[in-house]
């Protein structure tokens, strides 16, 4: 097997770009459809021959050990081998197109330069690659940017440019190009993210340059992802308003009302959970399995589908779940036999039961001929996560969520399809 294969498997990664139609609503606010992507560890998973060429499996799943502080670049490079939904953003003038994954775990923008060197640095392999020289707008910044994550690396430096969603354009947007990224970005049909996190220092997300340049009224963003995971229509970033068809409503029509919590002060939509359980899984008087009981924090991550959680309650979450680990990852598979009697699982915010049963955070993953169940959950692996939870896909798909940075609020409610 040669190059040519390789290049042939690398190349199918790349397919299902698609077409993307960005809507201005009425509002003055703009709805982004996302895409849905195997995610890279399942690409990896699938293409087994890339182990001839120096990929092996284990530098793709092993555990990521962070150490000193969590950082909000951290947060998405855990997880990067799990990212799933990405859009499409224009950059410069002319523009040039690139697919981002719109991450509230980060606020940053960034997107592979150029200057990425293609020998050293597989990452940038079939993705596409910003070119500042071909920008009319370009503006340089001249500070470097870097983030150390264990073995792997971010670098690169700030820029100035214009960026554009549907037909709205800011300008002087501050972002990174970066040169270096970790090795098995090459599996990511992502060529950068576009960071939807709380503004906290001099830095200004794009959502924030979006109200600065009054391209929106409203402070508000929501986010709804499909449940339908079959589906490669991802679900939609909204970014100026509240679409109020993916809110569930009842019998009679009425809308289900949303559960606003407010959010900590720092870099993350941070909330407080009051608690979390498994419902009646002890024996022999079948209580609840309960976590996290005097309350605990957590913050939301689009980037993934996981819940991710303290190790010794993930470890026995799974262990209720009669959930395995897989290889040699962080991950946990359970027999798909069982996927609808799974125990329910209720996340308890502001006094109310989110509810998640067995279809909600079991994911089905084709491995060539076999299929794996994966749970959702997985144990947190950085010292400052020990009490910390982090809630994406697994729970968002269920759940619309709604971002205010003026009330610095979180809203759930039942999405429509769910």
């Amino acid at each position: 097997m040669g190059m040519r294969v390789l290049f042939s498997i690398l190349c199918s990664f790349t397919l299902f770009s698609g077409v993307y139609l960005l809507l201005i609503n009425k509002n003055g606010g703009i709805d982004i459809p996302l895409k849905r992507q195997k995610t890279p560890r399942e690409e990896f998973l699938n293409a087994p021959d890339l182990t001839k060429y120096g990929k092996e499996f284990v530098d793709l799943t092993k555990k990521h050990h962070h150490k000193g502080n969590r950082t909000n670049d951290s947060i998405a490079l855990y997880r990067y081998l799990d990212n799933e939904f990405f859009g499409e953003i224009i950059i410069g003038h002319p523009g040039q197109k690139f697919k981002v994954n719109f991450d509230t775990a980060w606020n940053l923008a960034w997107v592979i330069s150029s200057k990425c060197n293609y020998w050293e640095t597989p990452g940038c392999w079939l993705h596409n690659k910003y070119d500042h020289t071909k920008s009319s707008e370009y503006k340089p910044d001249g500070r470097p940017y870097s983030v150390q994550d264990g073995s792997f690396k971010l670098s690169g430096f700030y820029a100035y440019d214009n960026i554009s969603i549907a037909h709205s354009n800011v300008t002087k947007q501050s972002f990174v190009e970066m040169v270096q990224v970790p090795p098995s970005w090459f599996l990511n049909k992502a060529d950068g993210i576009l960071g939807l996190g709380v503004k906290n220092d001099d830095y200004d997300p794009f959502f924030y340059t979006l109200l600065k340049q009054k391209k929106i009224k409203n402070p508000i963003f929501s986010i709804y992802i499909n449940s339908n995971r079959d589906s490669k229509r991802g679900g939609n970033i909204i970014l100026g308003y509240i679409e109020h068809r993916h809110i569930h409503k009842n019998k009679d029509k009425v809308p289900d009302p949303i559960k606003y919590l407010p959010v900590d002060a720092g870099q993350y939509w941070q909330f407080t959970v009051d608690k979390i359980y498994l419902e009646q899984v002890i024996p022999p008087s079948k209580e609840n399995a309960i976590f996290c009981n005097n309350t605990c924090k957590a913050i939301v991550d689009t980037s993934s589908n996981a819940i991710v959680g303290p190790k010794k309650d993930i470890e026995k979450i799974n262990d209720i779940l009669k959930a395995k680990a897989f290889f040699n990852s962080n991950r946990y598979t359970v027999d798909c036999n069982t996927i609808k009697v799974l125990p329910r699982i209720a996340i308890v915010l502001g006094g109310q039961n989110f509810n998640l049963s067995g279809p909600d955070y079991i994911t089905k993953m084709p491995v060539g001929p076999a299929t794996y169940c994966m749970s959702a959950f997985q144990p947190s692996e950085t010292v400052t996560e020990e009490t910390m939870w982090v809630i994406g896909g697994a729970f968002l798909s269920k759940y619309y969520s709604i971002y205010n940075i003026a009330e610095r609020t979180i809203g759930f409610v039942r999405a429509a399809s769910a």
